[in-house]
């Protein structure tokens, strides 16, 4: 990497998952957060051919939809051999990310 992973962005984790190519991974902690920790909390992006029925979803247009009902914490050393985000999600689709999610976790 040539940087750490930042809230917003769409990261490849090569060895995230047995399919081949990666896994795609939104990052949804907050940067204070991920300044202080070697860990980022993500959510899985995929395609429209991968979503499963009942699963929660938020459209991220082009680059997929954001699993958000299944967050999961994992190192910064998962993005190791990539060297900079897939994508960055403009400041407003991050925003109804992170409000969505908050509110699957509740008040």
């Amino acid at each position: 990497m040539t940087r750490d992973p930042r809230f917003g962005e769409l990261w490849l984790a090569p060895e995230g998952t047995l399919l081949p190519g990666g896994m795609l991974c939104l990052i949804v902690s907050a940067d204070h957060i991920n300044a202080e920790r070697d860990e980022r909390i993500v959510v899985e992006v995929v395609g429209r051919t991968l979503a499963s029925a009942g699963a929660l979803l938020v459209n991220l247009g082009p680059v997929g939809s954001a699993v958000i009902g299944a967050p999961m914490t994992v190192s910064a050393s998962w993005f190791a051999g990539t060297e900079d985000p897939v994508a960055v999600l403009d400041s407003q689709l991050s925003t109804t990310v992170g409000r969505q999610l908050r509110m699957l976790i509740g008040p």
